[in-house]
């Protein structure tokens, strides 16, 4: 991490991510309300935002970062000084932040909060130069756990092994003895 004043430099390392985990707590809920198809949606719906703004935060206190954690164009991971870990989910995609794998911010309240703007940092030459500005999320409180299997990424499943297919001969053989068989 560079800081110059209050310009603040980080880099991270880039994994990929999804939120699905947030769905765990409601899949029973929405069997529980499975009197209408629209009913469990829609609670289901409630449940999922009920459960992403608990204990979520507008903003963090930058003296309190210890470092960040790039997952991917939409994730970044933010380690705070002691035990808080923190995931912001931007509103939108940051094209090119998984790549370049840093980013700079100002302020001038000593926070980052939600819809401040951070910028793409890119080497130009012998030097950095900022590049696309992408607005910050909600800052999610997450478990060091959590945060680990994130920057690990979905396990693969494993890989299939092809059927080795029958020979043209084996094809026309079974048939041909099968159908001798039916007519004696």
């Amino acid at each position: 991490m560079l800081v110059s004043g209050q310009h603040i430099v980080i880099e991270g390392e880039c994994i990929m991510i999804n939120r699905m985990h947030l769905l765990v707590l409601t899949i029973g809920l929405s069997g529980l309300l499975a009197v209408t198809p629209s009913l469990a949606d829609e609670a289901v719906d409630e449940a999922v935002d009920e459960i992403d703004n608990v204990n979520t935060k507008n903003c963090i206190r930058v003296r309190s970062l210890r470092s960040t954690k790039i997952v991917d164009d939409l994730n970044i991971i933010f380690y705070m000084i002691g035990s808080d870990t923190y995931h912001n989910i931007l509103p939108r995609q940051c094209h090119g932040l998984k790549r370049e794998g840093r980013f700079s911010y100002k302020t001038s309240t000593g926070s980052l909060c939600k819809q401040d703007t951070i910028r793409l940092l890119y080497q130009a030459g012998s030097g950095l130069q900022e590049g696309n500005a992408c607005r910050l999320g909600l800052f999610h409180p997450i478990s060091k756990e959590d945060a680990a299997a994130l920057i690990d990424g979905p396990i693969e499943p494993p890989q299939a092994k092809p059927v080795p297919l029958p020979e043209p001969e084996e094809i026309g053989a079974d048939s041909e003895a099968s159908g001798d068989e039916q007519q004696t």
